[in-house]
């Protein structure tokens, strides 16, 4: 009777322990299998992003946010000299003025250099945007697409007119100034880069240039036709962010200016001791 019992539980011991190694297996080819599905879907996605060419918006972006620089600067030198007293005489004819605003712009850049112009954040922007809007399928259909002949076309595309939104949102809220002296070298490297990519007006895309057709004449409710999708997303949803980001930085700018107020106490006095 001992024996028996021995030789049972000696028995169901064994089958447990086999249940549970058959179960780890499982839960280990599952984890494996899941693991690898969220790489493919990364490595997609990376690869979408690293075909875009960003010129267009972040120069476009960098030519707006600095004219903001050079806006505010000027603002906050002639506010705060009249602030001081130092009367309407203080005025941009003035080379202490003038001397000022160079003061704060040179602060402002140090921002936009170190938080805009490497284009790091436009890079996690559309990262994010697109990994949260698609499977790891879709994604890697676009990314194929954009090998071929006409998806490098129709990228293309994108990409200018997502340059053309950047200028349109500074242009349609009144932010936009062409006769800025000190934004004119922005002004004609981003001419020069838009130059480049200027799209031929010819295009049209024909039912037998199947890749470029399909892609962007299906249903956008359709699973398997994420191009409509796509560019919906890249127009309205990322753009949105990266006019966010770009409003940041002006901010941070602006703060960065505040705090270095003080600073134009030398050129406030170098105008009082001009007027002796």
């Amino acid at each position: 009777m001992v024996m028996r019992n021995s030789l049972s539980k000696f028995f169901l011991f064994s089958c447990l322990m086999i249940g549970l190694s058959a179960f780890a297996q499982v839960s280990s080819e599952s984890l494996d299998s899941e693991e690898e599905m969220i790489k493919l879907k990364q490595d997609a996605v990376q690869a979408i992003v690293d075909a875009h060419d960003p010129t267009l918006i972040l120069r476009g972006g960098e030519l707006m946010v600095r004219q903001q620089v050079v806006k505010a600067a000027k603002n906050y030198a002639l506010k705060w000299g009249r602030e001081r007293g130092l009367g309407k005489e203080w005025w941009r004819d003035k080379p202490e003025f003038e001397q000022a605003v160079e003061h704060l712009i040179e602060i402002g850049d140090v921002v936009l250099r170190d938080e805009f112009t490497s284009g790091d954040w436009l890079t996690a922007i559309w990262t994010e945007y697109t990994a949260n809007n698609f499977t790891g399928e879709q994604a890697s259909y676009i990314a194929e697409h954009f090998k071929t002949e006409h998806g490098s076309i129709q990228r293309g595309l994108m990409e200018w007119y997502l340059g053309e939104t950047t200028l349109f949102y500074y242009t349609f809220t009144d932010r936009w100034d062409y006769r800025l002296e000190e934004t004119r070298k922005e002004l004609e490297l981003l001419q020069k880069e838009a130059a480049k990519r200027l799209p031929d007006e010819m295009i049209t895309w024909k039912a037998g240039e199947k890749e470029a057709y399909t892609f962007i004449a299906c249903s956008p409710d359709s699973d398997f036709c994420p191009g409509p999708k796509y560019w919906k997303m890249l127009a309205i949803p990322m753009m949105g962010a990266v006019f966010r980001y770009m409003e940041d930085t002006t901010r941070k700018i602006k703060s960065a200016m505040e705090a270095e107020r003080d600073s134009l106490e030398p050129f406030f006095n170098a105008f009082e001791q001009s007027r002796e």
